[in-house]
């Protein structure tokens, strides 16, 4: 893990919001809104990117509200290695653990999900996406004590569980220097 530069909470949730805006936890009302809420995003005006944020992660505002206002956020770079990614937890949700077998690594979901697709078709669609290179990689965050690890990601499982797919089983080289940026928070 390397350390970009520290960022604040503002800036954490409008990245975060940015990942979500074509997942299917964001239903506007019109398709158009998408389009609409992403220009927000990514205005550059701290107003209309706040909307922006608002309209996009109301649904996930229970899990936004738990995370600590104390922790210190960076914008990092994770290696996709199998080092690294070895080290990352997901939330320990049902539907994580089912796919894990109650371990919570990614890896043991891209492992699972790779022999059976339909355990879980959003990841199986994420991954798809991502071999089509239809996939924003921006919004994944993840929490650690520091940046070595381990990790535990609450936004971006599923693209990572897919990154671990590709990368590590399927050996496709999808990621370019074999790097992604993502948020860290660091307790």
């Amino acid at each position: 893990m390397k350390l970009i530069e520290k960022i604040n909470r503002h800036e954490v949730l409008r990245r975060w919001a940015v990942g979500e805006v074509y997942s299917e936890f964001f239903n506007p009302l019109y398709e158009s809104r998408r389009e609409e809420t992403l220009a927000m995003l990514l205005s550059g005006n701290r107003t209309q990117e706040r909307e922006g944020i608002d309209h996009v992660l109301e649904l996930k505002q229970g899990l936004v509200d738990s995370i600590s206002l104390y922790i210190n956020w960076y914008r990092a770079f994770l290696e996709i290695n199998k080092s690294d990614l070895d080290m990352v937890y997901t939330l320990q949700l049902p539907g994580w653990e089912r796919n894990t077998d109650g371990s919570y690594l990614i890896a043991d979901a891209a492992r699972k999900i790779q022999e059976v697709p339909y355990l879980d078709p959003r990841v199986t669609g994420i991954y798809g996406a991502l071999k089509n290179k239809e996939v924003k990689l921006e919004g994944i965050t993840l929490l650690a004590v520091d940046k070595i690890g381990p990790y535990v990601a609450v936004e971006g499982t599923g693209r990572l569980t897919s990154i671990y797919m590709a990368q590590q089983l399927e050996h496709l080289d999808l990621i370019d220097n074999n790097q992604v940026e993502i948020t860290l928070g660091l307790y």
